[in-house]
């Protein structure tokens, strides 16, 4: 992958850069997401540290590590891409590219929210601060429906409040019928190791697919989607220049939920879209779902924490426990949803024991993806290098940001 961003002078960038966002107000937005929080520390191999400590109003930079609860080993290349937002905390971990002298990942998770708002001047997310409101000046009612009939703005309006869209009867059931064959045709190519699909493995230990990638290479009939003019009217409410990404960033791709999956990406647990990094290069982003199948908790729904896509936000393992709110989406058959990528979500377990639901993604990225990202190459290219199957105890995937590929960071 290409860079657009600059080399950072760690030492002025601590000494100088960043103290002076803290004063220009990003030390504000994180104070109180940060209260109580014991003080991190960044070191480099060769020595040079810097620690943050939380302040009534704000936070204190100070040279060196004494008295951090958690001490982060790591490059300066790592650094830099963690600045940039290249690379996340969830991505430098998988990768063993950041260690704990002491303290632990937990330690440096519950910083990185208010790390994105003293870096970024990204608001942390407070569901206290939640403020969600239609056209009319309302209180948003996060349940509606809207079909195509609907008019735009309206669409717009809810997907830029809310993070998320439900779309009713987007397409026929003829539409869909052909949609599925081709996933299933496409799910019968597949095989473990070939890079272009995800696998779980099942209660009874049987290893199962899950997801297909770059589907609209494999099958014209599902490309021709990323210009279907319902696909693409609907892309563009997030009202961002966004373009279909059918050769990288995974491209177009079938998500099969699995009823007992117990190790795996097939449940993936709350996240953003842009979990392992990238955020500043192809947000913001767009996920158009085509329903195959029913939406429901008994096939597997999508989870959303509305209002969250514009902030910084903690990766929690229950957001209700974390006192976020939470909206479940239920779908029909040829029904569309749509959300932001930064939006924080998730995608439970089926509960029923019968089939789970199918969903086709066409995604749709900051241009800036293509100028980076080089075709068949994407973030999660990730779980590749690691494990075949990624154990759900380990760390989940990260959280919401803000900050659009139109504002790079200058450090």
């Amino acid at each position: 992958m290409k860079t657009l961003f600059p080399p950072i002078d760690f030492d002025t960038f601590h000494r100088e850069v960043l103290p002076a966002r803290i004063a220009a107000g990003h030390g504000a937005l994180a104070a109180r997401a940060i209260a109580g929080l014991p003080p991190l520390a960044f070191r480099l191999p060769d020595g040079r540290a810097f620690t943050f400590f939380p302040r009534p109003g704000g936070v204190e930079l100070r040279p060196g590590v004494e008295d951090a609860g958690t001490l982060v080993d790591l490059s300066l290349a790592a650094w830099e891409a963690f600045v940039h937002e290249i690379r996340t905390l969830y991505r430098l971990y998988y990768t063993g590219e950041l260690t704990f002298a002491h303290g632990d990942f937990e330690g440096m998770n519950a910083w990185e929210p208010a790390l994105r708002a003293l870096f970024h001047g990204r608001p942390v997310f407070d569901a206290a601060d939640l403020d969600l409101r239609d056209r009319s000046g309302d209180p948003l009612d996060l349940q509606r429906t809207f079909t195509l009939d609907d008019d735009d703005e309206d669409m717009r309006h809810f997907l830029r409040e809310a993070g998320f869209l439900h779309v009713r009867g987007v397409f026929s059931p003829d539409e869909i019928e052909t949609m599925r064959a081709e996933a299933r045709r496409l799910a019968e190519a597949a095989r473990p190791g070939d890079r272009n699909s995800w696998w779980a493995i099942t209660g009874a230990g049987e290893t199962a697919l899950c997801r297909v990638n770059y589907a609209g290479l494999a099958s014209p009939r599902l490309g021709a989607l990323e210009e279907d003019p319902r696909v693409r009217r609907l892309a563009t409410l997030g009202g961002e220049v966004v373009r279909a990404v059918p050769d990288r960033m995974d491209g177009t791709f079938v998500l099969f939920k699995l009823p007992d999956a117990r190790e795996g990406m097939a449940d993936l647990p709350w996240h953003i879209d842009c979990g392992f990094g990238g955020h500043s290069v192809f947000c913001p982003s767009v996920l158009v779902g085509v329903q195959l199948d029913a939406a429901t908790p008994e096939t597997g729904q999508l989870l959303f924490v509305p209002g969250s896509w514009r902030t910084a936000c903690r990766q929690v393992a229950d957001p209700v426990n974390d006192g976020m709110p939470v909206v479940a989406v239920e779908t029909a058959v040829g029904d569309c949803t749509v959300h932001m990528g930064d939006a924080l979500h998730a995608a439970p377990s089926p509960k029923g024991a019968g089939p789970a639901r199918r969903t086709l993604y066409v995604q749709f990225y900051h241009p800036a993806v293509f100028g980076v990202v080089e075709p068949g190459t994407g973030f999660n290219d990730v779980i590749f290098d690691q494990d075949a199957v990624v154990p759900k105890s380990r760390p989940e995937a990260p959280v919401p940001d803000e900050t659009s590929a139109s504002a790079r960071i200058e450090a």
